[in-house]
């Protein structure tokens, strides 16, 4: 079979074929795990959480560098690298509706009766209300995120990684894969982080010479600065705007046509067609952190210096 015509590999796939008892290991509580799994995490005294794969499962570091290895060379099979991609001012902006100032509302009004006379501009769908136990919540989905992430997932296999929790992970990642066509089971959230206040490449199915990280915080990254493509923190509305001297969308019309996802793209397209030239780059193999500050650097010297944010953005 050639590798055009290889089938998706999917990591929680690949657990579900290798250990066929995973869905038998744990309790309708999820409280303990079974003897089989036991076994498996006991090769050492510290294990790393892998809920995303299974609810409560936790998994050795020896297994889940076996996992490591097997998913990347299945994804460079397919002339794929690994990209992470942050969620919140990385792909959308969400705040309580109560955070709203009244021009917000008042400007939100006016786009949703244009909406419904069917005069409204193009994306202004892109915002969702909905509610929770803790009230209601207005999400703006980042401009250019739908074509972003269609071109994204023709060169990377893609996770979504937030600090956020996997209730409000899995709700939001919905408003952007509702077909669970670009992100399948990849979704991270701060239950499997293993440092608090910190994200970290542990957790990530992947080698960390095959990923890459795209993020509007650089600080929550100290040890994989060499994997991490800084993009333009996205806030659409104003509350919390001004702790990062970013102007908010809805007052300022500030479009991201010319910045953003769109450089951002750009910088992965370039770093993609490098790998895998033959004449450009590594043929495939070796360290794809060789090319990301040169690409970086190269992409910002021809469209201009949009796509990172501020060194000290907390």
């Amino acid at each position: 079979m050639s590798k055009s015509q290889q089938q998706p590999y999917h990591a929680h796939a690949h657990l579900k074929a290798t250990l066929p008892f995973v869905s038998l290991s744990f309790s309708n509580s999820f409280s303990e795990p079974s003897s089989f799994m036991a076994n498996l995490c006991r090769s050492t005294n510290f294990n790393l959480p892998s809920g995303f794969l299974q609810p409560s499962l936790r998994l050795s570091h020896k297994y889940t560098d076996q996992m490591r290895e097997a998913n990347t060379q299945a994804v460079l099979g397919l002339k794929k690298l690994h990209l992470i991609l942050d969620l919140d001012h990385t792909l959308l902006h969400t705040v309580r509706f109560s955070y709203l100032t009244p021009e917000e509302k008042k400007k939100l009004k006016a786009e949703a009766k244009r909406n419904m006379e069917g005069g409204g501009p193009a994306g202004s769908s892109d915002i969702f209300l909905d509610s929770t136990g803790e009230g209601f919540f207005i999400t703006k989905l980042r401009p250019f995120v739908r074509e972003f992430l269609r071109e994204a997932d023709k060169m990377f296999e893609l996770t979504v990684y937030t600090m956020g929790r996997r209730a409000y992970l899995s709700m939001k990642t919905k408003l952007l894969d509702p077909d669970g066509q670009y992100f399948g089971n990849r979704l991270i959230a701060r239950e499997d982080c293993t440092l608090k206040g910190r994200k970290s490449l542990d957790v990530v199915l992947a080698k960390e010479s095959n990923v890459l990280i795209l993020d509007d915080t650089v600080v929550v990254w100290p040890d994989h600065a060499e994997n991490l493509i800084p993009v333009e923190p996205f806030y659409y509305f104003s509350h919390g705007s001004q702790k990062r001297g970013v102007q908010p969308s809805i007052i300022h019309n500030k479009g991201e046509h010319e910045g953003g996802l769109v450089t951002a793209l750009r910088v992965l397209k370039e770093i993609h067609e490098r790998y895998f030239n033959s004449e450009l780059g590594l043929k495939g193999e070796g360290d794809v952190r060789e090319l990301v500050q040169r690409v970086q650097s190269g992409v910002r010297e021809r469209y201009g210096d949009q796509a990172a944010p501020p060194e000290d953005a907390p």
